[in-house]
């Protein structure tokens, strides 16, 4: 079992006769790719930092991670953690500046970005499915996998592999888009274009939305301000407009050149997924129990769902 950094680089490397993977740059690449995330990739180049909380200003990631997980961070420190879908790397980014000895996993070409936002002798960058690295199985002390599972084919696999990753005792957190049945801005409004745009080209998709969404905002703001919130989710939700407007979240910057940037960011993250399910509460429980793992717990996130296990 691997227990240092470079144990691993080199485990990953060395396996499968040294055949399947290559480094290039410092990012280790699965040379047989087949993946389906092109849109993440051009996602995660052109909003590189939007997320980061280094960029913002702000802890919102920081924030949504110990609320989310319920991990104490400090206790991070020279652990092993396997970061599944990292993205620009927003996550790895506070398990950077924790000390903590990261495996950061992504398909897309957003591990490049990640990269670069993140240098590190502490983080092992690799451009692979999770499934190409089986051999890792009980080695990792934690696992996180936020905003991955609903965008895969098979979204029940990443539970199984998630805590196969971790080690005896190790901690997994996942989350997960919810099912949502009262009209939702968030939900509703993005399957109604969701057949045509998860066809389109994603570099036409994004030229679309950044039209669109700098007229379309402010007057979804409008309503955000003139009707008590529930009514106007709910009649927003009814608006065949997709829109991820964070007026008044606290985690996100709430100057209007912020708002339009992660709309425009997160419109497109909806629309251009080429997979896209979501699970009850009640789903998500279901595959828990199927995991044998030590305990669990599944609770709403902001996400949707999070499931959090120790093995």
């Amino acid at each position: 079992m691997s227990n240092t950094i470079e144990e691993i680089r080199k485990e990953i490397l060395l396996s499968d006769g040294g055949k399947k993977f290559e480094e290039k740059d410092g990012i280790i690449i699965n040379s047989r790719l087949v993946e389906y995330t092109e849109n993440f990739g051009l996602q995660w180049t052109e909003f590189q930092l939007t997320q980061f909380d280094s960029h913002t200003g702000g802890t919102g990631t920081r924030d949504r991670l110990e609320q989310e997980s319920g991990w104490d961070l400090r206790h991070l420190r020279g652990k092993l953690v396997l970061e599944i879908g990292s993205g620009a790397g927003r996550f790895t980014e506070i398990l950077k500046d924790v000390g903590a000895l990261v495996v950061s996993v992504d398909m897309s070409a957003a591990i490049f970005a990640n990269k670069a936002n993140n240098q590190s002798p502490n983080i092992v960058f690799v451009r692979a499915s999770f499934s190409d690295l089986e051999f890792l199985f009980d080695t990792f002390d934690y696992v996180l996998c936020y905003g991955v599972a609903q965008h895969t084919p098979e979204p029940r696999e990443v539970y199984r592999y998630c805590c196969d990753f971790a080690k005896k005792g190790g901690s997994v957190s996942i989350d997960h888009y919810r099912k949502i049945s009262i009209p939702s801005p968030f939900y509703h409004p993005k399957y109604v274009w969701r057949p045509l745009t998860t066809r389109m080209k994603p570099q036409t998709l994004l030229r679309v939305i950044r039209f669109y969404i700098p007229l379309y905002l402010r007057f979804d703001m409008f309503i955000m301000r003139v009707l008590p919130v529930r009514i106007a989710n709910i009649v927003r939700g009814c608006i065949p407009i997709p829109c991820w407007n964070y007026y008044g979240a606290s985690n996100v910057p709430q100057d209007y050149e912020s708002l339009k940037q992660w709309a425009i960011m997160d419109t497109f993250d909806a629309l251009g997924a080429k997979y896209d399910f979501p699970l009850s509460l009640e789903e998500v429980r279901a595959i828990a129990q199927s995991l044998g793992v030590a305990s669990f717990d599944v609770k709403k996130g902001g996400n949707g769902v999070v499931f959090n296990a120790t093995k």
